[in-house]
């Protein structure tokens, strides 16, 4: 579930979209599988359950929570307080008031934007699972004109396609 800064996020709209998702757990039935019964208890081999499906909440540009969305800083503690779900809260400007809040609840993950090296490299082989022959140069190039932004350097990569 994700929530971007063009949804509300004032108090009453976290509680209506996630109050529910951070008080429960996922469950899961399955059915019964033949090698569960007692006929089948020579069956060779053990069945397994598949892994239980996971679930969190993204809340995008949380550092952009403002003055519209009432309350939603304050409801957003307090879900992540209580929540039995993951909760991933991005964020642009890590020394926003807002965004210092959060940081006493939270394990605070820091993100550097990637060298055109690593983008270049990337997209030489991107280029190449495309059907694609990117040089390793021109990639370099391209990755330095974007400005190392890796969406549009897979913008360019889909024009010369």
């Amino acid at each position: 579930l994700e929530l971007n800064a063009s949804d509300a996020r004032s108090k009453k709209a976290l509680t209506e979209a996630l109050g529910d998702v951070t008080g429960s757990q996922v469950l899961r039935f399955e059915p019964a599988h033949p090698s569960d019964s007692k006929s089948n208890s020579n069956h060779k081999y053990k069945y397994k359950p598949p892994p239980p499906k996971r679930r969190c909440i993204i809340m995008d540009e949380v550092d952009g929570m403002g003055a519209g969305d009432r309350s939603g800083m304050a409801e957003l503690l307090q879900m992540i307080k209580h929540s039995k779900v993951p909760i991933i809260c991005i964020c642009n400007d890590r020394s926003s008031q807002k965004v210092r809040s959060l940081a006493q609840y939270c394990l605070d993950l820091k993100f550097r934007r990637p060298t055109k090296t690593i983008i270049a490299k990337r997209a030489v082989e991107i280029g190449r699972m495309e059907g694609m022959r990117v040089e390793p140069n021109a990639a370099e190039a391209v990755a330095e004109s974007c400005g190392n932004d890796i969406r549009q350097v897979l913008n360019c990569l889909q024009m010369w396609s």
